[in-house]
């Protein structure tokens, strides 16, 4: 099934969707491609770039799509990677901040954050920042912050803690600060900020958890896993929705508006979280 994407008068939309040489991001690709959009695509492998843009100009003759190079989990590269889009780019009508890999063990990036952390949010808010002028310009612009059901509140006092390391504490805590984040960017930015649960998808993501959750995924997989493309078709189909309908903080469980998640937050943790990100990323902020 392909999505049904509206007719739009004016110069082509353009998206950019950190992730994109690969999984749900390669497949939203392709489905937004061939309903007439500009695609930016985001990968830190210079090779696998090249190779996703090739692919993707096979699938759908006539594609505008172009790929940035950079490691999302890494701030000044995040923050190149936006002012190259910056360079090319005098529009923004859907950043897809999708990139995601999990690290098994406590592993701190080479600018002192927790890998996950910084990977899955910090890399995240920093790319929104950068661009919230170009999405601040385009007419219906929107954010779309990909994510799964792990939660775990953040420690605030030590958010690369290594007390108490597990992946899924890790992935459950860079969704939660994200989460938040998005509550409080809505607040004053003029550009929506939804979040989107895809369910439980067929990529490799998982693959390298240990023994016995790898045996409960694969069998989930088998059973309830959704086709990537199909993940792609779905995903495409509800930036469709949010560019006809302007939602704002909502919550996308696969085409499903749902209520919003209880994140179990405490009085104050949204302005605490958004002063805590602004200092822990201070020195990409004014790159």
């Amino acid at each position: 099934m392909r999505t049904q994407t509206h007719e739009v008068n004016g110069p082509a939309r353009v998206a950019l969707i950190t992730g994109g040489t690969d999984g749900i991001g390669k497949a939203t690709a392709r489905v937004l491609l061939r309903g007439g959009w500009r695609v930016v695509v985001t990968g830190r492998n210079p090779g696998k770039c090249e190779a996703t843009v090739a692919e993707l100009e096979a699938a759908v003759p006539g594609a505008a799509v172009s790929a940035l190079v950079g490691d999302r989990g890494r701030m000044a590269d995040v923050a190149r990677v936006a002012a190259e889009f910056r360079a090319r780019n005098d529009r923004l009508d859907a950043l897809l901040l999708n990139a995601n890999t999990i690290t098994q063990t406590h592993t701190m990036t080479p600018d002192g954050f927790e890998a996950n952390l910084a990977l899955g949010y910090l890399g995240r808010a920093l790319l929104a920042w950068h661009l919230e002028d170009r999405l601040g310009q385009t007419p219906g612009a929107q954010v779309l912050t990909v994510v799964g059901l792990n939660l775990q509140r953040l420690d605030f006092d030590a958010p690369s803690t290594a007390a108490g390391f597990s992946s899924m504490k890790a992935l459950g805590r860079w969704q939660w600060a994200m989460q938040v984040f998005a509550r409080a960017w809505n607040a004053p930015s003029a550009t929506p900020m939804n979040v989107y649960m895809p369910g439980l998808v067929r990529t490799k993501i998982l693959a390298e958890e240990p023994q016995p959750m790898r045996l409960i995924v694969q069998i989930a997989n088998l059973l309830v896993g959704v086709r990537v493309d199909r993940a792609g078709e779905e995903l495409a189909g509800v930036v469709e929705r949010v560019a006809t309908s302007g939602a704002r903080d909502a919550y996308f469980a696969r085409t499903k508006l749902e209520p919003r998640r209880n994140l179990r937050e405490q009085t104050g943790d949204g302005e605490r979280l958004w002063a805590l990100t602004e200092r822990l990323l201070a020195p990409w902020r004014a790159v």
